[in-house]
């Protein structure tokens, strides 16, 4: 139901309408409206910008391929060349959907992000650890007993904004999927 471009117009009620109560439902439904189209464009720009930082992960992981040591260096520099073409144009576009924090939700929010940034500067030196504790991390929001995760990050996840702990989730998959293709390059490169 595409909704972004649709003008909610109020007229007056006529005579027949004239009850306080049946113009205060009608404005109410027009409100109810308004709110479930802003509700809709939210979701299509969130969508948006996880596809954007999708665009920017796989040009990130062809950058980064061992794939690429394979190639000649005319080949790679067309590579590079592509992806730093993609990314220029990624760079154009700007989506941003504000969510709405207390205090303390900002900082939960701060200290996940100081933590999954500590797993991307360790998937150099360390990928088997930044796989362990992405793994950790995703079973900390997960609401299974049976995997265990970590209490810390599980604490700050359940301090952020619902709309937040979702973003983190699809984040850390994200990661946990990069990690797993760069582990397999190293893996069949090494063979």
């Amino acid at each position: 139901m595409d909704t972004a471009g649709e003008v909610i117009t109020v007229t007056s009620p006529t005579d027949d309408d004239d009850k306080p109560s049946k113009s205060k439902q009608y404005l109410i439904a027009m409100l109810d409206r308004s709110e479930m189209i802003i509700e809709n464009i939210r979701k299509e720009a969130l969508k948006m910008a996880e596809d954007l930082d999708n665009v920017y992960n796989n040009v990130d992981a062809v950058r980064n391929s061992k794939s690429l040591n394979y190639l000649s260096d005319v080949d790679r520099e067309d590579i590079h060349q592509f992806a730093d073409r993609i990314i220029s144009r990624c760079d154009t576009v700007n989506i941003n959907v504000h969510t709405t924090r207390s205090d303390s939700q900002q900082n939960c929010l701060e200290e996940i992000n100081v933590m999954i940034d500590k797993i991307v500067n360790t998937l150099k030196d360390d990928p088997d650890n930044a796989k362990f504790t992405c793994q950790s991390y995703i079973a900390s929001c997960g609401s299974s007993e049976s995997q265990s995760g970590s209490k810390i990050f599980e604490t700050a996840v359940l301090g952020c904004t619902l709309d937040d702990q979702k973003r983190i989730y699809k984040r850390l998959h994200g990661l946990l999927d990069y990690i797993v293709h760069t582990t397999n390059v190293t893996e069949f490169d090494s063979e």
